[in-house]
């Protein structure tokens, strides 16, 4: 769920946004959130056709079969008040290929799955194999709860000819009512209590000047083993971290110039600098040098041996669980507890980053309320109207609780006085998703659906249980990055698209491979002249091999096209996140 690997790279070069496609889906490992918003919990009804009809789905990306007699989509299909008489799944291969093979064989579905960015979307398109959807959102008294979804999440998929397409899942319907948890746990954390050891605190980080202060003082202490401490790490393989140092220097991976038009980062005084000061630490000896080449089982072993003193990275690799285990402390312990009888040693803790001059911190922690997967109708099926009115039901709150939990009777869960109460032994037990991988959901059918239509689950009142301290700590990254300003919006240079075949998309592996191989020089040179030698044969390459004059005019040809369309408008301005039950010591009620 948490893809990071050359996270900063392929943000930097593919110019569009690239959704997980289990979006709002799994993250019971590491992340407390059931999910991020929903529908209103109340006042919402469909109502079902007398007569079931039936329909063929094709859900290519997903590889396990699916029990069209399970417990759960029995009862789905029953309220949505159809029938599939037939769902083909993928084969694991290209999902291209596999459509392409479906179109070649002259067969269309009724309804078809596939991630929004998909450039399969637009070859439907072109063919004319789907059904524009327009009037099904603006049918409140037939399609209720379509019409409900704010229209700015529909017109940010609308498609190049106006129309719309498919029907949204994991969309935000309160787009300025998110949860507080969005996952984005990115920036500096800091080994507690060693600032003090080093005579410092804290509150000294807060500039560049006292960041590196910290990081001098800090490579004269030895860890528990003796060995001289890693004063500064970037993460994981690949410079992970290299984006929240640009942050620090006011840059992202698109820059707004002067004219409108948008600059890649390499082409900014700010980039420059933040390799200036990141070679600058490697001299110095703060900084690890194997971040440039590194693997990240080594980075991996090295953070859960506590050899660093600070890292800026997601944050998600934080070595905290391994600190709890090392101290015979259970995984399962709460933020509440732990404050209560105090951190042990060597507890990762986020602070804001070190400003730098009077530089803004640059935007990285991206709020994205647009949804996962899509649901597409195909132009040839008969009765759509009965298709849809399913799909409407699966909006609702109660659509939400059955796909999560199951049937009541299955004992995951319970409602009391409007809230939902979890049962966390079934839940997470062998018949839920204690089971063997996706078997025992697609068997069941719980939670499978949701795929094919679904809010977030941040407005349905649930009783929530304090959260883990390992994940209260990432919750409290994401805060400073709210307080800081490096939370936001996805910004439009990343829902932004590249051209199917275009130069970006040609050209894009030629400059990745560019940027890592001078990343590594430009932090490891050995001299100011070095530096700058390489800087500008780095800029050459990326003219030269890497075309970036063709992409960057590409890329801006097609940023100005979308800034023009109803999706480059659209804009959202938090008001209030719903809190969660982070830091409390009892379960609490959330959602309302």
């Amino acid at each position: 769920m948490r893809k990071r690997a050359q996270q900063y790279l392929l943000k930097s070069i593919v110019f569009g946004l690239v959704i997980s496609l289990m979006a709002a889906c799994t993250s019971n490992n590491n992340n407390p959130a059931t999910g991020n918003a929903t529908a209103e919990p109340k006042g919402q009804e469909s109502s079902a056709p007398a007569v079931k009809e039936k329909y063929t789905l094709y859900h290519p990306h997903q590889t396990t079969p699916i029990d069209l007699n399970g417990p759960v989509t029995k009862e789905v299909l029953a309220k949505m008040g159809i029938e599939f008489e037939k769902i083909e799944i993928g084969n694991g291969s290209d999902i291209a290929q596999q459509v392409n093979l479906k179109l070649v064989g002259g067969s269309f579905p009724n309804a078809i799955i596939l991630s929004p960015e998909s450039p399969i979307w637009s070859r439907l398109i072109d063919e004319d194999r789907l059904l524009p959807l327009d009037d099904y959102f603006n049918q409140p008294d037939e399609y209720p709860n379509l019409a409900k979804i704010d229209k700015r999440i529909i017109d940010n998929w609308r498609a190049t000819d106006g129309h719309i397409y498919f029907v949204p899942m994991g969309y935000e319907p309160k787009p300025e009512e998110p949860s507080a948890w969005q996952g984005n746990a990115q920036g500096l954390w800091i080994q507690s209590g060693l600032a003090e050891k080093a005579g410092l605190t804290v509150d000294s980080l807060g500039t560049i000047e006292g960041f590196e202060a910290y990081l001098t003082a800090v490579k004269q202490l030895k860890d528990s083993q003796g060995r001289d401490l890693i004063p500064l790490s970037l993460g994981g393989e690949n410079f992970a971290g290299l984006e929240y140092v640009m942050s620090m220097f006011g840059v992202v991976a698109w820059n707004e110039a002067g004219d409108g038009t948008q600059v890649p980062d390499y082409r900014t005084e700010g980039f420059k600098r933040g390799f200036q000061w990141l070679n600058k630490m490697h001299l110095q000896g703060l900084l690890d040098p194997e971040t440039a080449f590194h693997k990240r089982d080594l980075f991996l072993e090295k953070t859960n041996s506590l050899r660093f003193s600070a890292m800026i990275s997601n944050g998600w690799d934080s070595p905290n669980a391994t600190i709890l285990a090392n101290n015979n402390l259970p995984s399962s312990i709460t933020y509440s507890e732990l404050e209560k009888q105090g951190f042990p040693e060597g507890w990762f803790v986020p602070v804001k980053l070190p400003t730098v001059d009077n530089i803004k911190p640059a935007q990285y922690a991206n709020f994205n309320p647009f949804g996962g997967l899509e649901t597409g109708v195909g132009k040839d099926t008969k009765n759509p109207d009965a298709l849809m009115k399913g799909l409407d039901w699966l909006q609702t709150p109660e659509a939400f609780i059955l796909m999560e939990y199951g049937l009541e009777s299955m004992g995951a869960y319970k409602m009391e006085d409007g809230v939902v109460v979890v049962n966390q032994d079934v839940f997470q037990g062998p018949e839920f998703w204690g089971g063997e991988g996706m078997t025992n959901v697609t068997e069941k059918g719980f939670f499978w659906w949701k795929q094919l239509g679904s809010t977030l689950s941040t407005h349905i009142p649930t009783l929530e249980a304090p959260w883990i301290a390992t994940n209260a700590m990432l919750y409290k990254a994401e805060q400073i990055n709210q307080e800081q300003g490096t939370f936001g919006l996805l910004p439009a240079t990343f829902r932004t698209k590249a051209l199917v075949g275009g130069m970006v998309e040609k050209y894009t592996p030629v400059q990745t491979d560019i940027r890592l191989q001078y990343y590594a020089k430009l932090l490891l040179a050995k001299s100011e002249a070095e530096f700058e030698q390489v800087y500008n044969q780095f800029l050459s390459e990326m003219k030269g091999r890497g075309h970036d004059e063709e992409t960057i005019a590409e890329f801006n040809e097609q940023y100005a096209a979308y800034m023009a369309t109803p999706a480059g408008q659209v804009k959202i301005e938090v008001t209030r996140s719903m809190p969660r039950n982070v830091f409390s010591d009892k379960a609490e009620a959330v959602g309302r």
